[in-house]
């Protein structure tokens, strides 16, 4: 592969972590915001339907790129979901750490 090629492919990656975070980061807080919400069902929707648009407008400006890019960018997108899971799971460790201490 030539360096052009690997440059492009690490900002297909970079684009598919930046798409991930984005997507996760608003599913974490349309979460949060759902039980003090008056009309839960009308803002998951409007979140769904605002992270799918950048979601797949980020993806097609990949595809446009070739299906190496759009690869790599998937890659990159699961890397993000991957990285934010472990980012959660942490949190919830330590939450129930500090629970065990007091008790």
């Amino acid at each position: 592969m030539t360096e052009m090629n690997l440059v492009g492919l690490g900002l297909a990656a970079l684009v598919g972590i930046v798409l991930g975070s984005f997507y996760f980061a608003g599913l974490w807080l349309t979460v949060r915001r759902l039980p003090g919400n008056p009309s839960p069902y009308r803002l998951y929707s409007l979140s769904l339907l605002l992270r799918l648009c950048l979601l797949l407008a980020g993806f097609s400006l990949l595809a446009t790129r070739g299906h190496k890019m759009l690869l790599v960018g998937g890659l990159g997108f699961m890397a993000a979901r991957q990285a934010w899971l472990l980012n959660q799971r942490r949190g919830a460790l330590a939450l129930v750490r500090n629970k065990k201490r007091e008790a």
